[in-house]
């Protein structure tokens, strides 16, 4: 029979038995907690239950002292909503692991016994814990004296989960710990829902758990004893992992990195891997153990989401830049709008575009037909920078000087119209124009156009008012005139008249007293007419009538028509028109041509001699009129054939001032051309060319403006 001594024992064994069960079960149940997203609350109510404690709880803190709740059991809803003050200061020599004022009602009651287990200790045991399991009891628990140790296990075990909770940080420890519990290990390897495989020096499979089965769709059967990189990775991976694995295997420790596997079905899953060395007393390696997750998913979604940002940025980088251009055109726009002075508005556009758009920008502007102005040109402060830049030649166009990458040229263009040019460069660096760029530098030109164009039309519309309000002052005095004498004769004649004295009245005195009359109404015919010819002429309603003239004899019937004015001027002319020179043009109005000429050159002659010679060739009739008085200076040779304009002021000398813009406008419809040279001073000479065969192109075109509405 067995004594008490063997009773105690037996005793013990069972108790042994049952608290190597209770840890084997709680260390089971803790390998849940390697998942990050899993509470730990079904964990905690098991040791709740088998530790039988009122309540559980697992605190965590970080560097700052705050501290979160990883787990709890026996706290209601509420009470998990409160908020945990930060961590208090440790006094020297308290035993307390955390300590720290918990607000639940649950631990209000009296004669709670608190048992606290340290999960995981920072600064090596001197600073306070990071995470501690507290267990509350309702007394003193009697529990034998093993259990001690087998709760400090438990903290082993939660350190471990711990660990793989925070991402395999400690990677190296667990790996350690689970040397030190193989037999656990392996009972609760194929729980774990982590990926592990384990290897041998050679890199040969000897263990696969399911979780890796269930990712690759082999059994481990199917891979006991191949080369993991042999059956596993994709071929162009083989030499790298190969590589990697013999560098790791020169030293201790274990590294972190990624390869993909393939599966039964050929499909490639992304495997983030971190490797351990495990060595015997010899230092020989005795086990490679690998730990992964498979990131496939979440790697994807990594990249459709960096795709997404990188749409959203590239929209956003697009409207930014839509933006800018829109403030810059609305800015532009409001230095342009209503600006009388488009040069100055253009110089400050050209600022403002340097300062946001380009590197360089010049506008240039026609002036006349072809020549062309540079009116402004701003540079940024980087191409102020450069050498070429700086060292630009007299007269040197700063395009020839530096090599821009990028340029836009774009017209200025204003009612079909070219203006000018609006020239933009960027230097390497600054980027590229796109097709953005250009229809920013379009709606740019066209509002600096539109700018210029309004410009222009109100300072035409400002001088055609000016002449205007001018010629209507020289109207009313050139008509003035004579019906001042007309009216001064016929009060002479109606008085004569009313006394009776009329039929007893010399003869020459009412002749005279007629004469006067008479000259006065065709002068004032003649304004009237001269009006009438220049709204016909704008109106496009002059007509035309061809037939074949002699130009030399018409020539000599107005000079002999002129004959009078002549004397009485003291002017003398001589005509050189003896030859004849036939051609079809309409008779009335070369007349009028002849005679403005003429007339203009009798006016502005001083009493000199005026010279008229006619001459011709096959195809082109000359008419020259040269006199020698006050002369016309060059840069007034194109504006004295426009309407009221003149060479002088209209104090000095009379008349409306049209009388050589109709002589332009006839010679024009006749097909030909007028131009004069003169300088002050030196007299002038009006020359005609009008070609021998009419203008039947003209005369057609005239025609048709004459039917129109």
């Amino acid at each position: 029979m067995e004594g008490p001594g063997a009773d105690t024992e037996h005793k013990l064994t069972e108790e042994r038995l049952a608290l190597l069960s209770v840890l084997q079960e709680l260390s089971v149940a803790a390998l849940d907690l390697l998942d990050p997203d899993k509470p730990a609350d079904d964990f905690l109510d098991r040791v709740a239950e088998r530790l039988g404690c009122a309540v559980a709880l697992w605190l965590q803190s970080d560097a700052r002292g705050r501290v979160g709740l990883l787990g709890a059991s026996g706290l209601s809803s509420a009470s998990r909503q409160l908020p945990i003050p930060r961590l208090l200061p440790r006094h020297p020599g308290e035993p307390v692991p955390l300590r720290v004022e918990l607000p639940y009602p649950e631990l209000a009651w009296p004669g709670l016994v608190r048992w606290s287990v340290p999960i995981d200790q920072s600064g090596g045991g001197v600073g306070p814990p990071v995470s501690v399991l507290l267990l509350y009891f309702d007394r003193e628990p009697h529990l034998p004296r093993q259990y001690q140790g087998m709760v400090e296990r438990l903290g082993g075990v939660l350190r471990i989960a711990l660990i793989h909770r925070q991402l395999f940080a400690r990677t190296l420890d667990s790996e350690r710990a689970l040397q030190h519990e193989r037999d656990f290990s392996s009972t609760v390897l194929d729980t774990a829902r982590a990926l592990v495989i384990v290897l041998d020096p050679e890199g040969r499979i000897i263990r696969f758990n399911r979780a890796c089965q269930e990712v690759t769709g082999y059994s481990f059967e199917e891979l006991r004893g191949e080369r993991f990189w042999t059956r596993l990775l994709p071929p162009e991976e083989v030499p790298r992992v190969e590589k990697h694995f013999s560098v790791l295997a020169a030293g201790l420790g274990h590294e972190q990195y990624e390869n993909h596997w393939l599966t039964r079905k050929g499909e490639r899953r992304l495997i983030s891997w971190s490797s351990n060395f495990l060595r015997g007393d010899s230092g020989a390696i005795e086990y490679i153990i690998g730990t992964g997750i498979d990131i496939t998913e979440h790697r994807r979604t990594e990249e459709e989401r960096d795709q997404t940002f990188q749409r959203e940025q590239q929209a956003r980088a697009r409207a930014e830049e839509q933006e800018g251009r829109s403030a810059l055109l609305a800015e532009a726009s409001g230095l342009l709008d209503g600006s009388r002075a488009p040069e100055d508005a253009l110089r400050s556009v050209a600022a403002l575009t340097v300062q946001r758009f380009a590197d360089w920008c010049a506008v240039d502007v026609l002036e006349g037909s072809h020549d062309c102005q540079r009116i402004t040109e701003a540079r940024s402060e980087a191409l102020r920078a450069t050498s070429p830049a700086r060292g630009l030649r007299e007269g040197q166009d700063l395009a020839e000087a530096v090599d821009f990458p990028s340029r836009i040229a774009v017209p200025l263009l204003a009612r079909e119209h070219a203006l000018g040019t609006l020239t933009l460069a960027r230097l390497e660096g600054s980027g590229r124009y796109g097709p953005a760029d250009v229809a920013l530098a379009q709606e740019l030109a066209r509002r600096a156009a539109m700018a210029m164009d309004n410009a222009r039309l109100y300072q035409q519309a400002q001088l055609a008012i000016g002449l205007r309000d001018e010629f209507l002052s020289i109207a009313s005095h050139e008509l003035k005139t004579p019906v001042t004498s007309l009216q001064l004769s016929v009060q002479g004649l109606m008085r004569l008249a009313r006394t009776g004295a009329l039929r007893t009245s010399p003869a020459e005195t009412v002749t005279h007293a007629l004469e006067v009359i008479e000259r006065q109404a065709k002068r004032m015919a003649k304004l009237v007419n001269t009006l009438l010819d220049v709204s016909r002429i704008h109106a496009g309603r002059l007509e035309l009538e061809f037939e074949e003239v002699d130009l030399a004899a018409l020539v000599r019937d107005v000079a002999a028509r002129f004959a009078p004015e002549l004397a009485t001027s003291g002017t003398r002319l001589a005509v050189h028109a003896d030859t004849a020179v036939p051609g079809v043009w309409d008779r009335s109005r070369l007349d009028q041509i002849v005679t403005n000429l003429l007339s203009n050159a009798i006016k502005y002659g001083e009493g000199r001699p005026i010279e008229i010679r006619v001459e011709g060739d096959a195809v082109m009739a000359r008419l020259e009129v040269r006199d020698q008085g006050i002369g016309i200076p060059p840069e007034r040779h194109a504006r004295i054939f426009r309407a009221f304009e003149r060479a002088v002021s209209s104090r000095n000398y009379g008349g409306l001032g049209l009388g050589l813009h109709i002589v332009n406008q006839l010679v024009e419809r006749l097909g030909g051309s007028v131009w004069v040279e003169s300088e002050a001073g030196r007299g002038a000479t009006f020359t005609v060319e009008l070609p021998r065969q009419g203008a039947p192109a003209a005369a057609a075109a005239e025609s048709t403006v004459q039917q129109g509405p």
